[in-house]
């Protein structure tokens, strides 16, 4: 991590999922997954929108890591459902991005274990 503000980390961790989500979006062969990947854009919309309260609102923390396991939940439907491996790279930077949120998340709040 840096040594500025820790969510500064989260939100670019956020960046590379909304990122990875766009070029899943555009390389799925599959027109019945699209609103399946806008459900998920709205949820990491959300997770996001969670973080910028999480600095400020103690209660925050809670829903904002609810989000993010409601998209990785949903990356892994995505990801299971997916007949294209050479797509696995994406996948895999978004459950990282997650993963890193949850853990700048969890650390500034000392919930990290």
């Amino acid at each position: 991590m840096t040594s500025g503000d820790p969510l500064a980390v989260a939100f670019a961790a956020l960046d590379s999922c909304e990122s990875a989500l766009v070029k899943l979006e555009k390389l799925c062969c599959e027109p019945l997954r699209s609103p399946s990947m806008r459900a998920l854009a709205r949820t990491l919309s959300d997770a996001r929108a969670g973080l910028g309260r999480v600095a400020v609102k103690e209660e925050a923390v809670g829903s904002t890591l609810s989000h993010l396991e409601k998209a990785g939940a949903q990356i892994g439907r995505l990801q299971v459902g997916c007949c294209a491996p050479s797509r696995l790279p994406l996948y895999t930077t978004f459950l990282e991005g997650l993963t890193t949120a949850q853990i700048v998340i969890s650390q500034s709040r000392g919930l990290d274990h």
